[in-house]
């Protein structure tokens, strides 16, 4: 008995401070898993006709993302909406957000795309109300949407369309959004 309270004991020290070692750090969540499936509970399609797609963005100079399968929506009815619930940021901490996608020559990303952002679990964000970082002239790069401040080290981010043209050959493709924690001034600086 004396062995599996202190088994249970490491194991959670070990976790708590696997967590405590990722806040601060760039973190990056993915629409599907490396096997393909959706990625909950950090992405969740909330509504829309979303499928998988084999069509991951080609960020030059490399990336760390290790999915196979994208998310796409092609038709606005229902409307499409996805959130985002990433884990381990740092509350109070500031970090740039940037979103990821593809096309191809037969299966456009929609050139004409509006999406709403809203954010919760912020103390601040930059993020504007609506965004055309879904472009299509945005595939294969990291693209910025603004800024969050995280309240809670779990945030959420939803992502809802507006308007746009989607069809089976121009299409909302949501691959990964990214946070990336920006550096502070040092209070010592002046």
């Amino acid at each position: 008995m004396k062995t599996h309270i202190k088994l249970l004991t490491l194991a959670t020290l070990a976790a708590i401070s696997a967590i405590h070692c990722r806040a601060g750090e760039t973190v990056i969540i993915e629409s599907r898993k490396a096997d393909g499936n959706l990625n909950t509970p950090a992405w969740s399609e909330m509504s829309g006709k979303w499928k998988p797609s084999k069509n991951k963005t080609r960020i030059a100079g490399g990336s760390s993302l290790v999915a196979t399968n994208v998310s796409i929506c092609s038709t606005n009815l229902p409307v499409p909406v996805f959130k985002v619930s990433p884990v381990g940021l740092e509350a109070g901490k500031r970090y740039k957000v940037e979103v990821t996608f593809s096309t191809s020559k037969t299966q456009l990303a929609a050139p004409d795309l509006m999406v709403a952002v809203s954010a919760e679990g912020v103390s601040a964000n930059t993020i504007p109300t609506n965004t055309q970082a879904f472009r299509g002239l945005g595939a294969d790069s990291w693209n910025p949407l603004g800024t969050i401040t995280p309240a809670t080290n779990r945030p959420t981010l939803v992502f809802t369309y507006v308007s746009g043209t989607l069809s089976p050959v121009s299409r909302w493709y949501a691959d990964a959004i990214r946070f990336t924690p920006e550096a502070t001034p040092n209070a010592t600086e002046k």
